[in-house]
């Protein structure tokens, strides 16, 4: 789906490496998952920059978590691991957005 570019948000990558430095001392995968879904941060920018795009192409807030749930693996790569750069994040969820193409 050709989404509006989104600036990488820094500011929530670095919150959510405090967070986890705080929680998860122990490298459990559940904190990860946890962490990066800690207030939806990620998620409400996201809809912030698509949410026009995305209603366009049938997509609500609660259709969208859905779908971005999917990509929790890829949230904690880019968020914590530094794994995935954020053109490459945005990409994937890009791709299963249009997947899903909001009939999730």
């Amino acid at each position: 789906m050709d989404l509006p570019p989104a600036d990488e948000p820094v500011n929530i990558k670095e919150k959510s490496k405090q967070l986890w430095r705080v929680m998860c001392r122990d490298g459990d995968a559940d904190c990860d998952k946890r962490v990066v879904w800690s207030n939806n941060e990620l998620a409400r920018y996201l809809w912030a920059r698509w949410s026009i795009k995305l209603r366009r192409n049938g997509y609500d807030w609660q259709k969208f978590l859905k779908v971005l749930k999917l990509a929790t693996g890829d949230m904690v790569l880019w968020e914590l691991k530094d794994a995935l750069s954020w053109d490459e994040f945005t990409k994937r969820v890009s791709g299963l957005l249009e997947s899903y193409r909001g009939g999730t």
